[in-house]
């Protein structure tokens, strides 16, 4: 009886071990892949009506619009005081001509913007914002904001 006893421990132990994991955790998944850009701007003078951005990177064709910002930094929006359009990939020292003087000491606010509606044709503005909405990743718009020296 003892050796059934026996018997039937040495069973159940083989059965909870092989049950038992020694597998690593499953590792979280990644974040949903979305769209990735890049914008850099640096502080500057407005030289002949425009401003440059450093670099742009975009993986659509799009637009560097130049906004003018609210007393606490927010972009003033849809209105906009200048715009470029950029290719898909990688762009530096892209000139955007502002459509207004800006004094010495103003905020901006360089964003990027998509290529929607009528191809190469900024329309994203206060009659309409059904076109060539600011680029969001993860909810928010990209911008960088700089000073007029």
């Amino acid at each position: 009886m003892r050796k059934f006893a026996f018997a039937g421990l040495a069973v159940l132990a083989l059965g909870v071990s092989a049950c038992a994991s020694t597998d690593k955790p499953a590792a979280a998944p990644p974040p949903p892949a979305g769209p990735k850009a890049e914008l850099a701007v640096s502080d500057q003078a407005v030289r002949r009506g425009s401003v440059t951005i450093d670099k742009v990177m975009m993986e659509q064709d799009g637009f560097v619009v130049i906004h003018e910002t609210t007393a606490d930094g927010k972009p003033v929006a849809p209105g906009s005081i200048g715009y470029a359009a950029v290719k898909k990939g990688m762009a530096e020292k892209v000139v955007v001509r502002l459509t207004k003087r800006v004094k010495k000491g103003s905020k901006l606010v360089a964003m990027l913007h998509t290529d929607t509606g009528r191809m190469g044709r900024y329309e994203f503005g206060v009659r309409s914002q059904a076109q060539d909405k600011p680029l969001m990743i993860n909810n928010a718009p990209v911008v960088k904001a700089f000073t007029v020296q």
